[in-house]
């Protein structure tokens, strides 16, 4: 570029500078005061002397043609006269070209900024029209613009870093970023650390907002600098073309970049959280976030702790958190820890509802017989919830009176029942429970109206291996029947004889009612009934016998066989 410079530097005429300037038809001539009489596509129309006899072509004009409007009072120079249309070609610029040239030496010479606008783009850089007469050259490296970057528009500050006055006109060098770094340099020899600054939100990004603090000098506001709430957005927070005010946390001189925090306008409350949530208070909040392990409470903006699962729930108790809150509920907790340094905050939830167990004692008692829900239904027994956070287990003999071979065919989950507390175990947390003990022992009133030998009647409810389960009519106790005891004759399967659902007529052969040893059972059978039936119809044959005197043996034996028969078939 240097070599392009000086390629010739002979010094010319005013008359060849102005031809350069795109003035090249122009003579010598008159000034003139004139109005715009007309604003056409090519130029303007313009009176003089009273006379519309003039004619402003565009590239005459000093500003854009859409800035002249009619009535405009302007200076031109005559520079061309058409005798036979008694019309004058005239030129604004020309008035004002010595006196721009003039001015453009004087600013090269003492290095004082020049108004000028950028006209067009060229490979190396940028044609420039200073004063809006002057034609100069700005290179790429001089402009301070970006690679792909559009070219700044409007007025701007220039800096002349060549003049020269050469055979084939002048040649003026500008350079926009000379300017732009004195007074970026200026600028940054006045900030401080913790200084406010004023200035416009540009852009916003994920990674935080710019702010044009000067034409020259663009800040970043940090997403962590925005807000002692780091769960807030930018975007909440800031607009574009908002105006805004922010603290200087960070200065780079040499790589032109500040660093601006909105947030460390305000007290950290961090500071002070001791004073204003004192450990073991109970404080309110808000629900931010669930997590698996725990869920997050909002004390204030900037101030969130957490309550970990293990201070959620009283006992050995596993619920899905979402059961208990949601996000935006408002809960109570209990503060438990507070790390200014690492700024976490430990809380709890169950602390602040209170520990249901601390005074069990007053609510419950051995003996007591309450209303609970079924929580869960196991293998084992069944975890009755008599409160929030306070439960009981059933053990699968407490279940009912009689024999439980599925717990879920009697108890359901969801479902409410009285329990009766058996025991209270206030150190381990635990109740053992009774759902048959809440209800009247009916093996009782068996005990007081039947026994072995008294005859009963039943439905089978189901079968086993060794024998069917029979329901007893009236007492709502369960029997065994032995497989042995089915028949007179042998059974090898209990199917083959007897079918659940059925009624059927027993005989109590066992009967045993030990409530101190917690013992209740009764075996009943079939067999010994149809014995018991036998004899009696043999005694009523032989009644008759003694009366109606003698009988032939055989006829004998084969009415008994029939009686015996019919009697059967009908059990």
């Amino acid at each position: 570029m240097e070599e392009k410079m000086n390629r010739q530097d002979e010094n010319l005429s005013m008359e060849e500078i102005f031809e350069q300037m795109d003035v090249s038809s122009a003579r010598k001539g008159s000034r003139r005061d004139a109005e715009v009489f007309s604003v056409q596509p090519d130029g303007l129309m313009v009176i003089m002397d009273g006379k519309l006899d003039g004619f402003v072509p565009l590239d005459q004009l000093i500003n854009d043609l859409e800035e002249y409007k009619v009535g405009d009072k302007i200076e031109v120079m005559v520079i061309k006269t058409n005798e036979e249309e008694g019309r004058s070609t005239v030129s604004e610029k020309r008035v004002h070209a010595r006196q721009a040239l003039s001015k453009v030496e004087k600013a090269f010479r003492e290095g004082s900024p020049l108004d000028g606008r950028i006209v067009s783009e060229t490979n190396a850089g940028y044609n420039i029209r200073l004063l809006k007469t002057v034609p100069a050259f700005l290179p790429g490296s001089e402009s301070g613009v970006r690679k792909g970057e559009g070219a700044p528009e409007g007025t701007l500050k220039f800096k002349v870093i060549r003049f020269k006055r050469q055979r084939n006109g002048i040649n003026v060098v500008v350079s926009l970023r000379a300017f732009q770094d004195e007074a970026i340099k200026k600028y940054f020899s006045e900030l401080e650390i913790d200084q406010l600054v004023e200035g416009v939100v540009e852009s916003i990004k994920n990674f935080g907002a710019f702010v044009k603090l000067t034409d020259n000098v663009t800040a970043l506001i940090p997403a962590s600098e925005m807000s002692w709430d780091q769960s807030s957005r930018i975007s909440d927070i800031l607009k574009v073309g908002e105006t805004v005010k922010a603290k200087i946390i960070g200065i780079d001189a040499s790589e032109k970049k500040l660093s601006l925090s909105l947030k460390q306008l305000t007290e950290d409350p961090w500071q002070t959280l001791e004073e204003r949530y004192p450990v073991d208070s109970t404080v309110s909040g808000t629900v931010k976030n669930i997590t698996p392990f725990g869920f997050f409470v909002s004390l204030e903006p900037g101030v969130e702790g957490l309550v970990h699962i293990s201070e959620v729930f009283w006992g050995n108790i596993k619920k899905d958190l979402k059961s208990v809150v949601e996000v935006g509920d408002e809960v109570k907790v209990t503060v438990k820890e507070i790390n200014k340094e690492k700024r976490t905050l430990s809380l709890s939830y169950r602390e602040a509802l209170g520990d249901p167990w601390q005074e069990i004692g007053d609510k419950y008692r051995e003996g007591d017989i309450r209303k609970a829900k079924t929580a869960k239904v196991l293998p084992t027994g069944v975890i009755f919830e008599l409160e929030e956070y306070v439960s009981g287990f059933v053990p699968v003999s407490e279940v009912s009176w009689n024999f439980v071979d599925r717990i879920e065919d009697v108890v359901k989950e969801g479902e409410e029942t009285e329990v009766k507390i058996l025991s209270i175990d206030t150190v381990n947390r635990r109740m053992r429970l009774s759902i048959k003990q809440a209800t009247v022992d009916p093996w009782e009133k068996v005990s007081e109206e039947l026994s072995v030998g008294d005859y009963v009647s039943g439905t089978i409810t189901r079968l086993t291996r060794s024998g069917a389960i029979v329901m007893i009519d009236s007492y709502g106790v369960e029997a065994f029947l032995p497989v042995s005891q089915v028949s007179i004759d042998r059974v090898e399967n209990i199917e083959d004889v007897v079918t659940v659902g059925t009624k059927q007529e027993l005989k109590i052969i066992r009967l045993v009612y030990d409530p101190d040893n917690d013992t209740r059972n009764m075996v009943v059978s079939i067999r010994q009934l149809i014995k018991d039936k036998e004899t009696a119809e043999t005694e009523e044959v032989m009644k008759g016998i003694n009366e109606n005197g003698s009988v032939n043996s055989n006829s004998l034996g084969e009415m008994i066989k029939n009686q015996l028969r019919e009697e059967g078939e009908s059990l």
